[in-house]
Formats: structure tokens, C-alpha cells, sequence
């Protein structure tokens, strides 16, 4: 994968009449430690601690998908390995999720919430909606949904979902326990169908 670089983004700049940094860098792209010493030296940082980093000026402020608070984002990185960097994107105050594409579809809130810190694959936060509907949806090697895998580019064709926040009937045929609706488990829930409970609900919250 190509590794973007201060000497990259300095001549796609020449190239381009809008050559900003989110114009040549997108999240998820690999960056050189150059790029990481930049940014470390353009302000204080928002926020910093082993192999994570937040520019210090607010790119923007949104709606936040989790608290449905209006709140500051900023430029965000996080180590891959020794020398090399991930830009997570815009991002809300301590998270590595951009915050544009956790808000702008469903394939692009289970893309930007993937996470895996060692071995160990980080739960997704709660989907929330503009009518305030909210619930619990996973996917990955240790939920019910198909693929059966970690898939970092969110490409699934069913996930688990849990506890919504009201109920729902198009959910109802695949609740674990019909008797408890909140409180339960959705397997294999087709994305497709959770397009459809979003759009419902008024869209995403973002």
C-alpha cells in the first residue's frame, strides 16, 4: 500500500488548484512519520497519547452519531507500526472513526468503526438515527452475520444487531427472544433490510 508523505502531498498540491490535505489524503490511507512530525508541530495537540494523535484546531463540527451532540472534529492518526501512521480522518474528540463517512451510509459506518487493538476486535457503537431510534449492530468473526468475518472494508451482507431502543417491526422475524424485543438478539439481519429500518427512521444521525 502506497505510504502519502510530505514530499507526495507537496507536489499533488503543484498539480492541483485545491490541494489540501483531505484532497490528497482520504482515512484509512498509510502515512510516513514525516507527516506525523508535521502535524505534531502545527499546534498543540487536541489530544495525544502512545500512537495516537489530534491536531489541535477543529477541522469542522457535526452532529456525533453517538452522543447526538454538535461537536468539534479534528485531523486524527493513529500507529500502524514503527514509522508508519494511519489517518483516521476528521474525527470527534478522542475517537478514530471519521466522523463524514460514519454518517453518510450504512457501508460507511461499518467500514469506519472497524477496530482491532492486538487481538482484539473493539465493539461497534450503537447506530443512531435522526428520530432518535438507536441500536447495537456488529459484524465480525464473533457475531452472527454473513460473512463470518472481520471485514475492515465493511462489506457484509447481514449483521447482528441487539437491544434497539423501541421497537421495530420489520426486526421482529429475527428476534432471538420474541418476548423481549429490547432486550435481544437480531442475527443475520440482512443490510439490505437495515437500509430500509434507517431510511424509516429518518436516516442516519449525522
Amino acid at each position: 500500500m502506497e505510504i502519502k508523505t510530505m514530499a507526495g502531498w507537496h507536489e499533488f498540491a503543484e498539480k492541483n488548484s485545491n490541494g489540501s490535505w483531505d484532497k490528497y489524503c482520504k482515512p484509512g490511507d498509510l502515512v510516513g512519520e514525516d507527516v506525523y512530525d508535521y502535524f505534531l508541530d502545527v499546534l498543540p495537540p487536541r489530544s495525544m497519547e502512545r500512537g495516537y494523535l489530534q491536531v489541535g484546531e477543529p477541522h469542522s463540527h457535526q452532529a456525533n452519531i453517538i452522543t447526538r451532540k454538535w461537536q468539534a472534529t479534528y485531523a486524527t492518526f493513529r500507529r500502524v507500526e514503527k514509522g508508519i501512521w494511519m489517518y483516521c480522518g476528521n474525527c470527534f474528540a478522542g475517537m478514530t472513526w471519521d466522523a463524514d463517512a460514519a454518517s453518510s451510509s450504512l457501508e460507511g459506518f461499518l467500514k469506519v468503526t472497524y477496530r482491532i487493538e492486538g487481538s482484539q476486535r473493539i465493539c461497534r457503537p450503537r447506530l443512531v438515527c435522526k428520530d432518535g431510534f438507536s441500536v447495537s449492530v456488529q459484524a465480525g468473526e464473533d457475531f452472527q452475520c454473513a460473512p463470518r468475518e472481520h471485514r475492515p472494508d465493511g462489506d457484509y451482507e447481514s449483521v447482528e444487531l441487539g437491544n434497539p431502543s423501541g421497537l421495530e417491526e420489520l426486526l421482529v422475524p429475527y428476534a432471538e427472544d420474541k418476548d423481549n424485543l429490547l432486550k435481544t438478539a437480531y442475527p443475520y439481519v440482512p443490510v439490505e433490510l437495515l437500509k430500509v429500518v434507517i431510511e424509516v427512521h429518518g436516516g442516519l444521525y449525522g
